[in-house]
């Protein structure tokens, strides 16, 4: 049984009375006497009889009289009494549970303890305050960017349409080079004819968490065409009016464990000082990176960069297409790797003037193409077939990587040489990279850039005997097997190993434009000139400019432009390149872009 437990002392059955409660009638005093008791104790039985309800009940009922029930009313005394102790709730031996009952005054006390509490809490986090998020959001940030471009691309009447599409080839099935097999085809070549104009799209959001003090992540993605590395830009229109692909742009962790120390892991930023001599400005790196700076004096500073990066890597089943035939694969791996180390110093002798000065050296292991084991010729895959680039854009150095056979075969001339092309030459690059700086003003300054590379993996004799293009112009020389007769071939390797750039850029915003915009505000502007001299092997092309000439290597010439800032990041601006083909046939190709740019 469960009993609840009054706050009435006095016991069950019980009931006290005075004198005057002995009267006449015994079911009148009765009643009376019962009203008496519930008005002396009304605090203590507040929860349980309503003594003012019993007395209307007896007047109606005819029991006392209404002046009898008001002097009853006026003749009761309160005493304040103390609250009895709340009895422990439980179950008795007896199997009897007890349920203690709790006064109001004990709730409301409760509930104010409680509230108080979930207000400093509230106070603490922020969350109670209109218009403010709890802490935790305050830890992540939005951000990203959003450009419209026009472009035009405008080939010379000159040029010659004789440059294969290397890129194409090694993307997809390998190419027959014998002109006399009976299926034989050609291969796709680069347009170098025809003008095209476009209009492009790129945006890019990206979100950042800082996870503690000294632990950050970012995660960014893109619009595309492609899994290009070099570019987010999307060609409106590009399928027939479709929806645009997104990619996993950037995804990093960011960790500073020292001040002014940061190591980066998974695929973030470049966290070099380069131009896009060398790198694209839309560019990401995969790997882990350390850097650092710090002040030597109050006037100079020194900073530097190392990471590890991979830049291909094997494919698992590499080579088990050709196990069944018992002299192919699976095949070893080859893995590519960019490592790469950067230091510099920046010196401000006034206010005004700042220098900065960076060398660099950026190693690319196992990139170079490999001949392979003697390859059947109907064998699926060859042994150095992964070591063609991945990506490619133009202007690098290639040669055939199969070493095709034709054993027991009746008639090679008939049967196909299916290939495949690597680059020709290692790449181990030299960068001293330097900015000389004079702002007078917040509102305007001038820049001087320059930038110099050189691949000291470059062999001119190795090329040379490999190459199948940066070639010279064709020439005449006495025929082999003819004495009196002469053949016409390509002249020798045009390549080259050098490369520089120098960019002179005036106005308040001198980095806005380039590539993104950088914290510009209304009215600022800025207009720059520059010229570029970048030989066919000095960098690797894939990773270099996508937009000069078409992408890549192999070119020279001007660029110039400008950009106006019409409201608080938010930019319009345009550029002209005219740039021609340093070495192989004649190739020049000018290109206009007009851009609206806008951050968040």
């Amino acid at each position: 049984m469960i009993h609840q437990l009054a706050d009435d002392p006095t016991p069950r059955g019980k009931t006290p009375m005075s004198h005057t409660c002995l009267a006449s009638r015994l079911k009148p005093v009765l009643l009376a006497c019962a009203a008496g008791v519930g008005l002396a104790a009304a605090p203590a039985h507040a929860q349980q009889v309503d003594p003012n309800r019993l007395l209307e009940l007896m007047v109606e009922k005819g029991l006392v009289s209404r002046e009898e029930a008001d002097a009853m009313i006026a003749d009761a005394t309160v005493e304040p009494q103390p609250l009895p102790p709340v009895p422990a709730g439980g179950v008795a031996a007896d199997g009897t549970q007890t349920i203690p009952y709790v006064p109001q005054v004990v709730r409301d006390q409760l509930k104010e303890e409680l509230r108080e509490e979930l207000g400093q809490q509230a106070q603490a986090e922020g969350w109670s305050r209109p218009g403010e998020t709890p802490e935790w959001t305050r830890r992540i940030s939005l951000y990203g960017d959003v450009r419209a471009r026009y472009e035009g691309i405008f080939m010379d009447d000159g040029n010659f349409d004789i440059f294969e599409k290397f890129s194409a080839i090694n993307r997809g099935d390998p190419q027959n080079i014998n002109t006399g097999s009976p299926d034989y085809i050609p291969p796709q070549f680069i347009n170098s004819l025809e003008d095209r104009t476009r209009f492009q799209l790129r945006a890019r959001l990206g979100v950042r968490a800082q996870i503690t003090d000294w632990v950050s992540a970012d995660i960014r993605v893109a619009t595309g065409n492609d899994r290009t590395p070099v570019s987010t830009n999307q060609t409106m229109g590009a399928f027939g009016g479709g929806g645009y692909e997104i990619w996993l742009d950037r995804a990093a962790i960011h960790l500073t464990p020292v001040e002014n120390t940061r190591i980066d892991l998974g695929r973030f930023s470049n966290p070099f000082w380069t131009s896009e001599l060398l790198f694209d400005q839309d560019l990401n790196f995969d790997g882990v990176a350390v850097s650092g700076q710090g002040n030597i004096a109050d006037n100079f500073s020194l900073f530097g960069t190392a990471g590890a990066f991979p830049v291909f890597n094997t494919d698992l089943n590499f080579g088990s297409r050709n196990a069944p035939e018992g002299t192919g694969g699976p095949y070893e791996s080859h893995d590519k790797y960019l490592f790469a180390a950067q230091a510099g110093f920046e010196v401000r002798p006034s206010q005004e003037i700042s220098l900065r000065l960076a060398g660099g050296y950026f190693h690319y292991d196992n990139v170079e193409g490999e001949v392979s084991n003697p390859c059947y010729w109907y064998e699926l895959t060859c042994s150095s077939d992964a070591s063609r680039p991945a990506f490619q854009q133009f202007g690098n150095t290639m040669f055939p990587i199969r070493d095709v056979i034709y054993d027991g075969a009746p008639d090679p001339t008939l049967l196909p040489e299916n290939q495949y092309f690597g680059l020709a030459s290692k790449f181990e690059i030299l960068n001293i990279h330097g900015a000389l700086e004079y702002r007078p003003s917040d509102r305007f300054g001038v820049r001087l850039e320059g930038d110099f590379v050189k691949n000291l993996g470059w062999d001119r004799d190795v090329l040379t005997a490999r190459a199948v293009n940066n070639l010279g112009p064709q020439i005449t020389i006495p025929d082999p097997d003819d004495t009196n007769g002469t053949i016409t071939v390509d002249g020798p390797y045009e390549g080259g190993d050098t490369g520089w750039h120098v960019r002179l850029a005036i106005g308040s915003a001198l980095d806005a434009g380039q590539g993104n915009v950088t914290g510009a505000r209304a009215g600022d502007w800025n207009a720059w000139v520059s010229y570029r001299h970048l030989e066919s092997d000095a960098v690797l092309d894939a990773f270099a400019d996508s937009d000069f000439h078409i992408g890549g290597t192999n070119a020279k010439g001007w660029q110039l432009g400008g950009n106006y800032a019409i409201a608080p990041n938010v930019l319009f601006g345009g550029r002209w390149m005219s740039a021609e083909e340093i070495a192989d046939a004649p190739f020049s190709v000018d290109r206009a872009f007009i851009d609206l740019m806008t951050r968040f």
